[in-house]
Parts: C-alpha cells; sequence; structure tokens
C-alpha cells in the first residue's frame, strides 16, 4: 500500500519528494517503471505509471538489487491483473484454457525482456497444444485438482514418455494453475502428484570410440543416404510405420522414399570441434565467426568463444589448442564461395534458418553413429551430437591434471552441481587410479633429515 503522503519539508524539499539522484528504470522494463529512494524513508520505493494512474509502492528492501527484483513482482502485479486498477481482467479467467491462453501473451513479453529463452515458450506452446490442452482445456480452474492430474498422468504414460519429459508436463499445467492463482481466478494452488525421476546423462565417446566417429565421418562425407517409410510388424503381429535410412546407392531399398540426407564435411568438423571446445549443440548453430577470437601466447593457443547468453551464462569460453586448427579448416571451407565473413556462420552458413541447420548436422550425425554402432552407449543410453559436450568435459575430469570442478563448470557455462549429476555421472574412481593413487610432491624439511637418520642407525 502507498504510504501516506508527508508534507514535512527539510531544506526546502518534501521528505516524500524522489530523490532525483536515485531513480533508477528497471533494465529491458518500461521506462515508466522506477524504483527511487525517500528521504522520508530508509526503503527503495517502486512507481508505475498504468491505464492513467500512477501506482506507488514500498519494496521493504534496503539493497538495491532485492528493490529491483520486487520492482519487476510489482510490474506483474499491476500489469497482470493482481492490482486493483484491473479487476476486470480476474473476472474473465474462469476456464483452464482461457489461463493458459493469458499465460502465454504475459509469458512473451518475459521472451522480449529476455527473462526466458523463445525456445522454452515455443516448447510450452507445443506441450500445451499436443496434450494438456486436449485433456484440461474444458475444465474450470477450480475444478483441476490431484485426481484430474493423475488421470492426465495415467494418459501420458500411455505415449511412453521419459519420466523427464512427464514431469515438464506437470510443472507446465503447474505454470497455467500458478497463473491463474496471480490473477486471482483461484485461491490456492492443488496439490499435484509427484513424478519419480532418476537423472539420465547422456552418453560419451571413449578415445578410441572418438577417433572411429570422427574418421567415419571424414570417410562419408558427401555420402547420400535415404530416408525411407517402411511396414514392419511387431511381437504382436501388429503392422507400423517406421523410418529407416539406406545409402543412396544401394540396390535393395524397401518402403517409399522421405528424404535425402548428404554427409556434410561440416559434420567431421564440428564433431572435433565440439570435443576441444565444450559447447552445446545450441552453441553450435548460434557460432558465427565475430564470436571467434585466436589467441597466441608464448606457452599456448586457443581459441575464446564470446557466445550469446545461454542458459543464463554469458561469459565467454576458451577452447583446447586442437580446437583453433579445427576452426581454420572450417573456415577454409566456405572462404571461396564468401560465406567465411564476420557475420557468417561457422557451420552450414548456407542454411539461414539456425534450428533447420542444426537439424541437419543432428540427421547426419545419427546416420554416423549407426554406421559405425556407436548410437548406444554400453549401459544402452542413448548417444547423439550432444554426446561430444559430455565427451569434452568427461576428457578434462580423466586427463586434466589439476583442474579444479569450479573452472571447468565456469568454462563449459554450467555449474559444479551439473557436471556431478550429469557430465561426469559415468565417472569411476578406477577411471583416476592414478591421481587417487597419487602422494603429494614436497621437499625434505629437517624433522625428516633427522628421522631418516635415526631409522638409519
Amino acid at each position: 500500500m502507498e504510504a501516506q503522503r508527508l508534507r514535512v519539508v527539510d531544506g526546502g524539499v518534501a521528505r516524500t519528494t524522489p530523490i532525483k539522484s536515485t531513480l533508477t528504470h528497471i533494465p529491458n522494463y518500461p521506462k515508466k517503471l522506477v524504483i527511487y529512494q525517500l528521504a522520508a524513508s530508509p526503503y527503495w520505493w517502486v512507481r508505475y505509471y498504468s491505464n492513467g494512474k500512477i501506482h506507488r509502492k514500498t519494496t521493504k528492501e534496503t539493497d538495491k538489487r532485492k528493490a529491483i527484483a520486487a520492482a519487476k513482482q510489482f510490474y506483474d502485479d499491476v500489469t497482470l491483473g493482481n492490482h486493483a486498477a484491473t479487476p476486470r481482467a480476474v473476472k474473465a479467467i474462469t476456464h483452464f484454457a482461457d489461463c493458459a491462453q493469458a499465460m502465454l501473451t504475459a509469458q512473451k513479453d518475459k521472451v522480449k525482456r529476455e527473462e526466458i529463452t523463445k525456445i522454452t515458450h515455443e516448447n510450452d506452446e507445443w506441450r500445451l497444444k499436443k496434450h494438456i490442452l486436449p485433456h484440461f482445456g474444458k475444465l474450470k480452474l477450480a475444478e483441476v485438482d490431484y485426481f484430474c492430474v493423475e488421470r492426465f498422468l495415467a494418459k501420458l504414460n500411455k505415449e511412453k514418455l521419459s519420466a523427464a519429459t512427464v514431469n515438464a508436463y506437470v510443472g507446465l499445467v503447474r505454470k497455467v494453475l500458478s497463473y491463474g492463482q496471480l490473477r486471482g481466478a483461484i485461491a490456492a494452488l492443488p496439490r499435484l502428484p509427484k513424478v519419480k525421476r532418476e537423472d539420465e546423462p547422456r552418453g560419451w565417446f571413449t578415445t578410441q570410440e572418438y577417433k572411429t566417429l570422427a574418421s567415419r565421418a571424414k570417410r562419408l562425407t558427401n555420402k547420400v543416404y535415404e530416408v525411407r517409410s517402411v511396414t514392419v510388424k511387431d511381437d504382436d503381429g501388429k503392422e507400423r510405420k517406421t523410418l529407416q535410412t539406406v545409402k543412396a546407392t544401394a540396390r535393395k531399398k524397401p518402403g517409399t522414399p522421405i528424404r535425402k540426407i548428404t554427409i556434410t564435411p561440416d559434420l567431421r568438423n564440428a564433431i572435433v570441434f565440439m570435443v576441444n571446445s565444450f559447447i552445446r549443440p545450441t552453441d553450435l548453430k548460434h557460432l558465427q565467426h565475430k564470436h571467434v577470437e585466436v589467441i597466441e601466447t608464448e606457452d599456448t593457443h586457443y581459441l575464446r568463444l564470446s557466445l550469446p547468453k545461454s542458459k543464463k551464462h554469458d561469459a565467454p569460453i576458451v577452447t583446447m589448442r586442437y580446437a583453433v586448427k579445427v576452426y581454420l579448416r572450417q573456415k577454409a571451407l566456405y572462404e571461396e564461395s564468401k560465406l567465411a565473413g564476420k557475420n557468417d556462420y561457422v557451420f552450414m552458413p548456407k542454411q539461414p534458418k539456425r534450428d533447420v541447420a542444426l537439424t541437419e548436422l543432428q540427421k547426419q550425425m545419427a546416420i554416423v553413429l549407426d554406421d559405425c554402432g556407436l548410437r548406444k552407449g554400453p549401459r544402452d543410453e542413448d548417444r547423439s551430437l550432444y554426446s561430444l559436450r559430455h565427451t569434452c568435459i568427461m576428457y578434462r575430469l580423466l586427463y586434466g591434471e589439476g583442474l579444479d570442478l569450479l573452472t571447468l563448470a565456469r568454462n563449459a557455462r554450467t555449474s559444479p552441481e551439473m557436471i556431478d549429476r550429469f557430465y561426469a555421472r559415468h565417472l569411476s574412481a578406477e577411471m583416476n587410479i592414478g591421481l587417487l593413487q597419487s602422494k603429494r610432491r614436497r621437499k625434505p624439511t629437517a624433522s625428516d633429515t633427522d628421522q631418516a637418520e635415526e631409522t638409519a642407525k
């Protein structure tokens, strides 16, 4: 609530007048949203002009960073209907489908403010349309309870989705309900069933497997494959359609052709580059030459990758030495066709749609993995383009001397916890038996010499 206006004047300035030097606009928010300090209060205040009215409130925070966070919440309260200025918006939402649509509309603003990624928003849209709205769409928000969601889970189980995917669906249902609570459509969130989930780290490649993969990608460069739709029978005798990939030059090609895939030189270079650069496949598709800087010192050389922000990380990544060679090799591929300028993409530069570019690389990778029998790991874990990042991190854990986990995590744009849970999940003590049995080297002290002499007697 707005504090009572005091008109006590100190030095000719009202104590409730904002101190000009403290007026601060919130980054990526409307300019009319500001925080400021008063002479009459120890706290930061927030002010926002909306619908012809000025809304004010104390943040009850003396720390500026916390005050900015409170201001963002205040902005959501005003614009999303929790504030008294917009009571009609609260009454308008009663059904789950309406609430979901309103939530998506509000979420678009968060994408613009870079609070969430565009991919996250698009995934929410797809999941709502695919399974959630067909089940919950016609229900009122108040009708969505524990047992309603439990029935939804039973429906998802028939789709044979992973626990992580099912959790994502339940989380999205909770997000819609939370938005409904924010808008005042429901008084409280219902208790929702929990889905037991175990971490499922992707597979990685041993040094021998990596050599096989890279050399096979080189050998298959420019080879053409066909993806064909074929009919197969399950164990119970039922027929179903599936996709098979065969060489375009094969004599027997069953089924109906769907598309052709050519293994490009980009794949071989991408494989080697990722194993030496710590980056994610999503970083690979956005990587432009302007993001790459070749660094040479007296002791070493490497690439400094100043990539766009990903997973809330924006620090530059430094690579292994060999990444320099493969980057220059990849750059040379497109210099003659004038596709190696600073604003051109490093990998698959001919494809302007970057999601398509990444998908093409992933399809090529799947073919090479199948060709050399590396699609599954020793524990039956799936292996894909993302496994190359895991391989890079695992190699540092296995072969890096004295590298601390925090440095590794920051350079890979992740956290030590995520490395422990996912990337290092396959790391065993036996893999580092040498380090485990190593002894600290130190110079002998006077007491050590005295003890040795005493033992010799």
